[in-house]
């Protein structure tokens, strides 16, 4: 785990199983499931930021819409702008030397097929995928490379997609192979023209891989991710350092995929399972959306929960509509369903409690002395988003250190059982959500037998 050494014990993964096809971790509470955008940091004081907020906001919202571009408009433009560009490309200028050592022939090759692809007549013809853009350069290379007809272009072994039919990868291997100092160079040059690009997008910057599940499993070596979090290369040194690393970490992991499967809110804590190729990753969603061999199993805890304090009942059910909300973007909210509501069931039943509340008389009232709350075991039937938070919310109290849907501090208000109040009884709340995702269970996509992997809660 020395990968993860910088990680804070209490937001570092667990690995529970791992195979060549799926990986099943256990992610800590407040730590996404999947890499994001970065919160911007202020650089100054807090008033000042606001006053700037206050007076400048909507100008520079304005601002930020005109001047960003599409992916492919970016991608154009970054090419066509080095047309202009005076001195070298991918490097500093140095003096002559009688004998160019090979990475001073490599940087003036990357300079010389940046230059040419910017004169290109048509540069939206220019792929932006790498492995194209290396093929695109293969086919090209006596226009886009002329003054270095003398590099070696002995074929380096072609990248194939084992999850393709024989026949179907032995055509692609012919048609794909390049030379490894040209696969080299054109790996450089996309590099460089992608650092132009990125501006031009006007996108957040990407989190760090430490701040995600599965940057921390790209950081294990349990696979690649598609979202590259390295800073812009100012110089082919720093490109092909970082090249150099990519191409080690791809190597340790085999060439394997991580392929998102399902997600956990950030607050919640519990078990994920995450595939490494695109069969495993095909199989697993399809046993998701049909529901039939997944079983996932929550566990909560919750100040007050009617069915069970009132009532004595010790399992139940919740079929209340969701739907998105109409006036915050990030929430759901229970809606009948003939006003646009989606079908939503959740399971419940009494996993531990506090106090020996069934005891009590029916109808009893919740004090501010009563130390009566309860863990409930929740299976979603449904996968609405935030499904089982705004079910506990509407049913009784709410999950304890839910700041989105829960009522932080709150008391059930007994005469009334469809109000919440505020309690001023000075309890100390947990910060953290809890809310854990305790036992899953699935069918393996290649041997298909049946696993189930459970995590005690934390709390």
């Amino acid at each position: 785990m020395a990968a993860l050494a910088n990680v804070p014990i209490h937001l570092s993964i667990k690995v529970l199983y791992s195979d060549n096809d799926i990986i099943v971790i256990e992610k800590p509470c407040d730590l996404r499931s999947v890499p994001g955008h970065a919160t911007p940091k202020s650089n100054g004081s807090g008033d000042d930021d606001l006053d700037d907020a206050d007076s400048n906001g909507e100008s520079s919202k304005a601002n930020s819409h005109a001047q960003r571009l599409t992916a492919q408009e970016a991608w154009i433009n970054a090419i066509r702008s080095f047309a202009m560009k005076d001195g070298p490309i991918a490097g500093k200028t140095t003096p002559q030397k009688a004998v160019p050592t090979a990475e001073d022939t490599q940087t003036q090759a990357v300079d010389e097929l940046i230059r040419n692809l910017a004169a290109t007549p048509d540069t939206s013809s220019v792929p932006r995928k790498c492995p194209t853009f290396e093929r695109y350069c293969q086919r090209n290379r006596k226009r886009l490379l002329p003054s270095f007809p003398a590099l070696d272009m002995s074929s380096a072994p072609a990248k194939t997609n084992q999850d393709e039919p024989p026949l179907k990868r032995q055509k692609s291997s012919k048609l794909n192979t390049i030379s490894s100092q040209l696969c080299n160079i054109a790996q450089i040059a996309f590099s460089i023209i992608q650092q132009r690009q990125r501006p031009l997008m006007n996108l957040p910057q990407p989190t760090d891989d430490t701040e995600s599940a599965i940057g921390q499993l790209r950081l294990l070596s349990f696979g690649d991710y598609a979202h590259n979090n390295h800073g812009p290369a100012e110089t082919v040194d720093e490109v092909r350092k970082r090249i150099f690393e990519e191409d080690e970490r791809s190597r340790r992991s085999k060439n394997f995929k991580l392929h998102v499967v399902h997600r956990l809110d950030c607050q919640t804590s519990g078990i994920m399972v995450v595939a490494r190729n695109p069969a495993a990753a095909s199989n697993l969603c399809h046993q998701w959306r049909e529901r039939q061999s997944v079983k996932k199993f929550y566990l909560a805890y919750v100040r007050w929960w009617p069915p069970y304090h009132e009532q004595n009942l010790l399992e139940g059910s919740i079929d209340l509509p969701l739907a998105p909300s109409r006036t915050e973007r990030i929430k759901w909210e229970v809606r009948p369903m003939e006003d646009g509501g989606k079908a939503s069931l959740t399971s419940w039943k009494v996993y531990e409690s506090s106090g020996d509340t069934c005891k009590k008389e029916r109808g009893s009232r919740h004090s501010d002395s009563d130390e009566s709350g309860v863990t409930l075991e929740l299976q979603p039937i449904t996968g609405r988003t935030h499904q089982l938070r705004i079910h506990c919310a509407a049913v009784g109290s709410g999950i304890e250190g839910d700041s989105l849907y829960g009522d932080d501090p709150i008391q059930w208000n007994g005469d009334k059982p469809d109000r919440k109040q505020p309690s001023n009884n000075g309890l100390s709340r947990p910060k953290t959500l809890q809310l854990h995702a305790h036992k899953l269970t699935f069918t393996h996509p290649k041997t298909g037998v049946e696993m189930t992997f459970v995590s005690p809660k934390s709390w």
